[in-house]
């Protein structure tokens, strides 16, 4: 049976060891700030150290992969430059042809390399993103069984939009905020598609109407360059005006997330009610000093 000298021993110790560890100092957002500027931190801090090599191996192949493919996009684009050069040139057809047997098959190979290596850097910044999340998602603290806190579901929707509906227990709300999020991205796609198309045929105009070039574009050079260029700067506008609604909502996404979380507190059952009904009232009367009833209103509170 211990003594109560080797309990407060023993109580100190954990003590030291937990501040140590900055249990006793560190919130969670300070763990997420730390996880965002060097991803790991937030796993050592939370003791799960098995995590760090995974995280870490999922992120720097992302990166190292994204790299190498960027290599293969930037010859890509080198080979396709040569091919312009050769056939705007003139060149022979045995050069031509030399031209083609060397870069014909890199320049081919441009959208697969830029495919790649977008879906490399995506892979690498979910990673990323996924170690911030569990360390947010895996800290400790002291309190078991703990209520839903605002900072934690804040936190996961800014981390992962819906993430901090999913935690208030609110999984309705999950597929309206994606439908809307979807909807903007896409929207953003095709403003941007028309954007880059009108400005492409606006410069080829311009070119023409000055004598700097030849090229017609996709349009035959039916449209004026006034046109395409009031064209250009409406799909630029709308796509501007896109990425700022998409801001909104993930806002929205956030600041739901926390107010709901803030409504899990209160108490809201069966045994609250509140009644109201009319009551006589005997009041005396200042003129008389007498008895005279009056009709009021009666307010019950039960809780």
């Amino acid at each position: 049976m211990m003594t109560a000298m080797q309990t407060d021993t023993l109580s100190a110790q954990k003590s030291f060891i937990r501040g140590l560890q900055g249990k006793d100092s560190l919130s969670m957002g300070k763990v997420l700030l730390g996880t965002m500027i060097l991803p790991g931190y937030g796993q050592a801090y939370n003791r799960d150290y098995w995590k760090i090599p995974v995280l870490y191996a999922g992120f720097g192949g992302g990166i190292a992969s994204g790299l190498y493919f960027n290599s293969k996009v930037n010859d890509a684009i080198y080979a396709r430059n040569m091919l312009d050069y050769a056939q705007s040139a003139g060149l022979p057809a045995s050069v031509m042809n030399d031209y083609i047997q060397r870069y014909q098959k890199t320049a081919d190979s441009y959208d697969n390399y830029k495919r790649n290596r977008n879906l490399s850097y995506f892979g690498a910044g979910m990673f990323y993103l996924a170690g911030a999340i569990d360390a947010v998602a895996s800290y400790k603290t002291d309190k078991k069984n703990s209520p839903r806190t605002p900072q934690r579901a804040t936190l996961y929707s800014a981390l992962l939009p819906g993430l901090g509906q999913a935690y208030n227990g609110d999984y309705w709300k999950i597929p309206i905020i994606y439908g809307g999020l979807g909807f903007c991205v896409y929207w953003i796609d095709q403003c941007d598609s028309q954007y880059q198309r009108y400005r492409t045929a606006y410069n080829k105009k311009y070119a023409v109407e000055t004598g700097t070039g030849v090229d017609l574009d996709e349009f035959g050079g039916r449209y004026s360059s006034t046109t395409l260029k009031n064209a250009r700067d409406m799909a630029r506008r709308n796509r501007d005006l896109t990425i700022l609604v998409t801001g909104l909502v993930y806002i929205l996404n956030i600041v739901d997330a926390n107010v709901f979380a803030h409504l899990s507190y209160f108490d809201i059952n069966d045994e609250l009610s509140l009644q109201c009904e009319p009551v006589f009232i005997n009041e005396t009367s200042f003129a008389s000093g007498n008895m005279a009833p009056s009709v009021g209103i009666k307010l019950k509170l039960k809780f």
